[in-house]
């Protein structure tokens, strides 16, 4: 069973590499009535935070990313070093799905604290019913869950709805504080 379950991480693993190399999507971010999209990296690609050509979005506005977007600029799923995170600056990964009354609340929430951690946190959004080998990888079994990334430490998480006050306590605790 294990010898299966590795054989198919491979494969999976190798698709990933092959598709990720022809990939053109560009990020978008939801306004909060759903309905307009735009670009956010786009005023970024010029005047963005930079780490080993990875842009930082220090904006204070919540992004959504998909799986490659994830392996791009956060981390690799099959670093044989363990979970690294690419950025500088500390981020937060929601893992959500559109189906979740929980996870909309939690992006609620996301959007409105986003701006006051502006420039010293960065709030990602990642859907996992689109994300099925990150969903793997993680062992995610219960949503929304909320992946903590900090440089040279390694991943927290969290899982279930975070209020205002345990969420903020979270962020400053992992993220911010030493």
């Amino acid at each position: 069973m294990k010898k299966q379950k590795r054989l198919l991480l491979f494969i999976i693993t190798l698709l990933m590499i092959f598709s990720c190399g022809n990939s053109t999507k560009s990020n978008t971010n939801e306004e909060a009535s759903g309905s307009a999209q735009t670009d956010d990296y786009a005023s970024l690609r010029e005047t963005g935070n930079t780490t080993q050509g990875i842009v930082e979005d220090l904006s204070g506005k919540v992004i959504i990313i998909t799986e490659d977007e994830f392996i791009e600029r956060i981390t690799e799923l099959d670093n044989p070093k363990g979970f690294q995170y690419l950025g500088r600056t500390p981020c937060i990964v929601l893992l959500y799905a559109d189906w979740c009354k929980p996870c909309g609340y939690q992006t609620q929430l996301m959007r409105e604290i986003a701006p006051e951690y502006q420039g010293r946190v960065i709030f990602y959004r990642l859907n996992v019913d689109k994300a099925q080998h990150l969903k793997y990888v993680f062992n995610v079994e219960s949503i929304p869950m909320i992946l903590y990334f900090k440089p040279h430490h390694k991943i927290s998480t969290t899982v279930g709805y975070l209020n205002r006050e345990n969420f903020k306590k979270t962020i400053d605790d992992i993220l911010l504080n030493s």
